[in-house]
């Protein structure tokens, strides 16, 4: 029997050889090898640092999903209410966006509409569904400060990065807002309608962004009636009204004159209202190629300004589908509607529904149908009657 060695007060210890050390565990007389002891340590060192190694995975981890969490955009409530939307703030390109969906040649494109349109839209509405899990609803909170609140009609509003910014030596988000966005390739402007506590700043936009052409867009015949004035004054701008006359049933074509002390502009106003909603496609085109065939919209320098009730409805079936007629027209080798179509939503929210979508091919075919007739001809401006200016001070 080994002796025991004095070991602090500690009575347990382990022995080698005839010799003795402290085992600060043991705390009885019982003698054990040290070998033993030591495999046992390095079993249970092993299994401590490998759940030590797990509990600080799992810790950073949480850490780092946590940290991701606060990097995102929070979804406004009057954004896309779909799945996988990303957010960002910087300026569209299209480049940014991986599209499974391909271009289509332009002798193809008939058929192509075709296919899309038959079995009542199903594919057309599988594209859409695809097209919004791509939408980027990027920063509004220009357009939702608590002083420029009252400048909205409604929750559609301009996002920060492409939103028309007013004339304004301070430079303030506040004082330089109104309700307008830039698309497609600073083309268009869409807009609401002006109230009345922003119709100076629509005419200063018509100014400042050299605008020759305003489309007005109001299927449901939206007009009220009201005292008409010949001239309005909207801060150092004069708006006078020339000439009024009728395209058709459902189109009526003002010019007015635009003044700023000693400069003075010509404005061509293209009122589409009152659609037939059993032929939206053909009164669509018919609409456009009118515009397009008058002398003045010709001649224009600035962006068009299209706009309806709340700055989308059918202001976006109308740029969209006049973009793409123009890239038809300028020889384009292929057409990509999808992608044209992400872009405008990209750039004013809600600007397209499923519904739209289905009319934008559907003009596109008329269009191609009609492709080959004559132009219609719009009769010359006439001095006549004075329509009403303050119409569009009285839209609901």
């Amino acid at each position: 029997m080994l002796a025991l060695n004095d070991c602090g007060g500690y009575t347990g210890a382990a022995c080698i050889n005839e010799s003795c050390s402290c085992l600060w565990t043991i705390q009885n007389d019982e003698c054990i090898r040290v070998e033993t002891y030591l495999k046992d340590t390095i079993i249970v060192g092993v299994v401590f640092g490998v759940v030590f190694l797990i509990c600080v995975s799992i810790i950073a981890f949480l850490l780092y999903r946590n940290f991701r969490k606060t990097r995102l955009i929070v979804k406004n409530d009057d954004c896309f209410d779909i799945p996988e939307i990303s957010y960002g703030v910087t300026r569209y390109s299209p480049v940014t966006k991986v599209l499974t969906i391909k271009p289509v040649e332009i002798q193809l494109l008939a058929n192509h509409v075709d296919e899309m349109l038959k079995d009542d839209g199903l594919k057309l509405r599988n594209e859409f569904l695809s097209l919004n899990k791509l939408v980027t609803c990027s920063e509004t909170t220009d357009a939702k400060h608590p002083q420029n609140l009252e400048k909205n009609r409604s929750s559609i509003v301009p996002y920060n990065f492409n939103r028309v910014k007013l004339a304004d030596n301070s430079g303030s988000h506040i004082r330089n807002y109104i309700n307008a966005s830039h698309v497609l390739q600073n083309n268009y402007i869409i807009t609401q309608f002006p109230q009345r506590r922003t119709m100076t700043h629509f005419w200063k936009m018509i100014w400042a962004h050299n605008t020759t052409n305003i489309i007005m867009v109001t299927p449901l015949n939206e007009m009220k009636k009201s005292t008409a004035r010949k001239v309005c004054v909207f801060g150092d701008l004069n708006v006078t009204l020339q000439a009024t006359f009728m395209f058709g049933a459902r189109m009526k074509i003002r010019t007015f004159a635009l003044s700023q002390n000693k400069n003075r502009r010509r404005i061509t106003h293209f009122h589409i209202y009152a659609l037939d909603h059993l032929s939206l496609a053909k009164e669509c085109i018919e609409n456009i190629r009118c515009i397009r065939s008058n002398v003045h919209f010709q001649r224009k320098t600035g962006p068009t300004v299209v706009h309806s009730g709340s700055g989308v409805e059918w202001s976006g079936v109308f740029v969209l589908v006049d973009y793409l007629i123009q890239k038809i027209e300028n020889g384009e080798k292929t057409i990509d509607i999808p992608a044209d179509t992400l872009q405008l939503l990209d750039e004013r929210k809600s600007s397209i529904t499923e519904k739209h979508y289905e009319l934008v091919y559907s003009c596109i075919r008329k269009y191609l149908k009609l492709h080959t007739t004559t132009k219609r001809n719009i009769v010359d401006e006439q001095e006549g009657s004075i329509s009403n200016i303050d119409d569009y001070e009285e839209l609901p």
